[in-house]
């Protein structure tokens, strides 16, 4: 009995964690990602600093948050379609709080510090957090107007808060 339980108490810890490992389908690592031989277009690094230095507003500016951004922005160049005037880039996740807002505005002014004409839309309709990063109001008339209104100017209400940038920003607009 006392070997059957010790058996018993090895065997159903060890299959439990299998079939844990089994059906885990997250990117916990690199490792993961490249051992399905997929590519990594690039990597912001996890920084703990003021909500003010999260944005680089400067474009000679060296930190180590502008340098992983540029570094993002050039390597995404090379995935750019030649034969197109414009290209779309989408910044998504399913989780909120994991960057996706500053990722997209620390990218739209690193294409903006190389001359590149950008216009960021700030598509989060449910809790829009992009006018927290440029000192803006959050009820500025956006995105949310046009899609309720049709007829609405929306070229009317595009910003420029950074003003040595031709980034132009148009806000997400009311919830």
């Amino acid at each position: 009995i006392f070997l059957g339980a010790i058996v018993l108490g090895f065997l159903i810890p060890f299959f439990i964690f299998y079939f844990i490992f089994l059906f885990d389908n997250k990117v916990h690592s690199r490792e993961d990602i490249e051992k399905h031989s997929l590519s990594i277009v690039g990597e912001i690094p996890f920084f703990d600093i003021d909500e003010n230095e999260k944005v680089f507003n400067n474009p000679d500016d060296r930190s180590l948050i502008s340098e992983s951004s540029r570094m993002l922005m050039s390597n995404l160049k090379y995935l750019e379609k030649k034969d197109s005037q414009s290209n779309v880039i989408l910044v998504t996740s399913s989780i909120k709080g994991e960057g996706k807002t500053l990722t997209a505005l620390n990218l739209a002014l690193s294409f903006s510090s190389v001359g590149k004409k950008v216009l960021l839309l700030g598509a989060d309709l449910r809790n829009p957090q992009l006018h927290k990063y440029i000192n803006s109001d959050k009820n500025v008339p956006g995105l949310s107007d046009y899609l309720v209104n049709n007829s609405f100017e929306w070229k009317k209400n595009i910003i420029n808060p950074f003003d040595h940038q031709s980034l132009d920003i148009l806000l997400s607009g009311p919830i």
